[in-house]
């Protein structure tokens, strides 16, 4: 039996080997296939990943900012079409409410952004996703260290207009954003053409500066959040960085244009115009169950022609 159990055990090794082998072989064989195959996803998560926007990159928001003179902006970011739509409304806007007529500033002082965006959504037939309001101090801050939106005012004031201001020979002018309200706010221009102004300013600040947004807006906005009245997450955030990063990527086109109404000085309302909810719902998503027909007017019918400056049409843009 001592003989025997050398031969054994070296028999039993040799066994033990071949059946090993092939498993260890095919052990580093399967490692060395998946270290190759992940090389290229490690690569690609080396930089900034590339992801085809999705209905969670198209954001409608209506921007309030809470001055002496509120003022209101819907902005639609769609990184799907690769586009940002900037309409100003109107502080004077006529809304339809459950008893009766309101004004947009008036909802907004009485019941906050949030009653303000639910009743301007029902009467123009259109979903607002989120709704923000910031002073413009705090809209400073959110602006932070990015260079000031540079603005041509030609076509926006009229000539003697910018030569009382002294840029009749130079009408490019260079606003903060606590600037920009101040200015517009001194002009005392007709509803319609403060409007257009006011767009043409977020629209230079929105282009001129859409690289570095992706980065500042969001920082921005959470480093002020405590003086914000907003509906936007935590999450919304996130989603809003991908958004800018994308449209950025993609050098969206940058649009404002102004939703077609009537000013009435004696009243000092501005009335939607008949085409106002077609005007409206072709620059962002209807609201669900929407009528396809634009709906009258939310005052009573319109009495005398209005002034030309006080009447904004639908293709109008600044």
């Amino acid at each position: 039996m001592r003989r025997s159990g050398p031969r054994a055990f070296w028999l039993s090794f040799f066994l033990t080997l071949a059946i090993l082998m092939p498993l260890l072989g095919a052990f580093v064989f399967y490692s060395a296939w998946q270290e190759r195959a992940s090389e290229p996803a490690a690569r690609s998560q080396s930089g900034v990943p590339v992801q085809r926007p999705t209905s969670a990159n198209d954001l409608t928001v209506l921007a309030a900012v809470a001055a002496e003179e509120p003022a209101f902006l819907l902005v639609r970011l769609n990184a799907i079409d690769a586009a940002v739509t900037l309409c100003p409304v109107p502080a004077e806007s006529v809304l339809l409410g459950p008893g009766g007529t309101v004004l947009l500033a008036d909802s907004y002082a009485s019941a906050g952004p949030a009653r303000a965006a639910q009743l301007l959504g029902g009467t123009l037939n259109i979903t607002i996703d989120r709704y923000l309001a910031i002073t413009p101090g705090s809209l400073g801050q959110v602006w932070g260290d990015l260079e000031d939106p540079r603005v041509n005012l030609t076509g926006l004031l009229e000539q003697s207009e910018l030569e009382s201001l002294g840029l009749s020979e130079s009408p490019v002018l260079s606003l903060s954003p606590e600037e920009a309200t101040a200015f517009i706010a001194t002009l005392d221009l007709p509803v319609a053409r403060e409007a257009r102004l006011r767009g043409a300013v977020w629209q230079a600040a929105l282009r001129q500066q859409l690289e570095e947004l992706p980065t500042a807006l969001p920082a921005g906005l959470r480093a002020v959040s405590g003086n914000l009245l907003t509906d936007l997450s935590a999450a919304d955030l996130y989603d809003l960085a991908d958004t800018l990063t994308w449209l950025a990527k993609e050098n969206a086109e940058v649009t404002a244009e102004t939703v077609p109404g009537r000013y009435d000085k004696e009243s000092r309302r501005y009335d939607f115009a008949q085409d106002s909810i077609a005007f409206a719902t072709r620059l962002f998503p209807a609201a669900e169950g929407a009528s396809a027909s634009p709906a009258p007017s939310a005052s009573a019918a319109v009495s005398d022609p209005l002034e030309p400056e006080e009447t904004v049409s639908p293709t109008t843009r600044p």
